[in-house]
């Protein structure tokens, strides 16, 4: 099981499902295939005929950790399309697309895009998106959503957008990524509350799910009120970051093709059960499990991937095991401590609202996101609004091993000192003979899309 740095070895019941699958195959060419898709691009016309000499262009690109190698084999070969028609790498601009998350430091650019395109376009034309400021409103989008975005999508003359596909809680998979990589907070936060806490939105599948609903509608405006069409670059990669698969066009015909794609890579079959038995690994995208908030979160991401029905029965319980001593590095993630306090006076995390506005514009905050690569303080209120479905369907979320009692209690959660201790509090809710599934290695080697029988 994943557990911290190295992982914990432990018995399950024998007639426990347990969750594997095979890992993608690298593709034997990749740069072919990005030449290939990136020249054929779905939905649109190629590079050349999209601009000319003098022309603005923006490539954007998903956020470490997510895998640098699509884009060191992206980048180039983009960048050889563009000088076709006389465009220098003076007329392009790298953003990484942080959304609210913190903005990526010099040493981790270099080491997620190389060091060759590092240095070709650092200081000057290499930055990380902030979305507090240089940002360009566009009005609403048909379904309500506030579309204020970085202004490269109304200076440029073509915006490029390097994506991955993997399975994710926010929309079924990753891909396609404008909308919330260069998003203002305020945009963000249209679609990342009531929207992903609706139970619409709580579950894999891309093609009913609102949250995806409301990230097409705007994109879709974004075009509108621009009149230029986004191209988007996208990757399915496996276990190791390395390319499975590689997709270039128009959102949103690009879409049913990296869907299709991403079901015969990721999606496992499993049963619903009465357990869930999880580990986590010491880090993961929002930073280490110690902390409480994280912790639970990442407990959230693949119970929030299912299709036809829950992971688990109504009131069933899921198990965790983490190391979690309840630290938060206020550096990093300065408002985590205040969020979570709030919520401990709250009935749901949809009681939040009232708080937002605060944590959107609070001036100390905002500051240590600008200038001190901390997260925005609007983020924990997100995960907040993604992890109540979590707290609703189980009736118990235990969290074993390592772990600081007070810390998860003030979550809504319950603390075990072991898994023997853990696994006696679920048969006390759920019977003696329980189903049980086991996802040992979600984060570290199978990640998927569970299709529930």
């Amino acid at each position: 099981m994943d557990y911290g740095e190295r992982g914990i070895e432990m018995e399950v019941p024998e007639s426990a499902h347990i969750v594997t699958r095979k890992d993608p195959p690298r593709l034997a060419d990749p740069e072919g295939n990005f030449f290939k898709a990136i020249t054929n691009p779905i939905g649109m016309p190629p590079i050349p005929e999209l601009v000319k000499k003098g022309s603005c262009i923006t490539i954007a690109f998903d956020a470490p950790p997510r895998s640098g190698i699509p884009r060191r084999l992206a980048i180039p070969i983009i960048l050889k399309e563009l000088a076709k028609v006389g465009i220098s790498d003076r007329d392009v601009t790298l953003i990484c697309g942080s959304a609210t998350q913190r903005k990526r430091t010099a040493s981790e650019l270099r080491e997620n895009l190389g060091a060759e395109i590092f240095d070709r376009f650092w200081p000057f034309r290499l930055k990380s998106h902030d979305c507090t400021q240089d940002l360009v409103y566009l009005g609403e989008s048909e379904l309500g959503d506030y579309v204020e975005y970085n202004a490269a999508v109304a200076e440029s003359d073509l915006l490029i957008y390097l994506g991955t596909v993997v399975p994710i809680n926010w929309g079924g998979f990753t891909g396609t990524g404008v909308v919330v990589g260069i998003g203002s907070a305020r945009s963000i936060e249209s679609h990342h509350t009531e929207v992903i806490a609706h139970p619409e939105s709580c579950h894999g599948d891309p093609r009913t799910m609102l949250y995806m609903k409301h990230k097409l509608a705007i994109n879709a405006h974004i075009e509108k009120a621009t009149g230029k069409k986004i191209l988007y670059v996208d990757a399915a990669i496996n276990a190791k970051g390395e390319v499975s698969a590689v997709f270039a066009g128009h959102c949103p015909e690009i879409l049913e093709p990296e869907w299709r794609q991403g079901e015969s890579f990721f999606r496992v079959s499993v049963p619903q059960t009465d357990i869930l038995i999880m580990g986590l690994p010491q880090r993961e995208l929002y930073g280490p499990t110690h902390n409480p908030l994280l912790a639970l979160t990442y407990a959230t991401m693949p119970f929030r991937t299912w299709l036809n029905k829950p992971l688990i029965r109504k009131g069933g319980v899921v198990i965790v095991l983490a190391k979690c001593d309840g630290t938060i590095d206020e550096r990093i993630r300065p408002s985590d401590k205040e969020v979570i306090k709030l919520f401990g006076e709250c009935f749901t995390a949809l009681d939040l609202q009232d708080f937002k506005e605060e944590y959107l514009t609070r001036e100390d905050f905002i500051y240590r996101y600008r200038h001190c690569n901390a997260f925005h303080p609007i983020h924990p209120v997100w995960l907040f609004y993604e992890d109540q479905y979590l707290l609703d369907h189980a009736g118990k979320v235990i969290f074993a091993g390592e772990v600081n009692p007070g810390a998860i209690r003030q979550l809504g959660c319950t603390p075990a000192r072991d898994f023997d201790q853990a696994w006696n509090m679920a048969l006390d809710i759920v019977g003696n003979s329980p189903d049980v599934l086991v996802v040992p290695r979600y984060f570290t080697r199978d990640r998927v899309q569970f299709f529930v029988e």
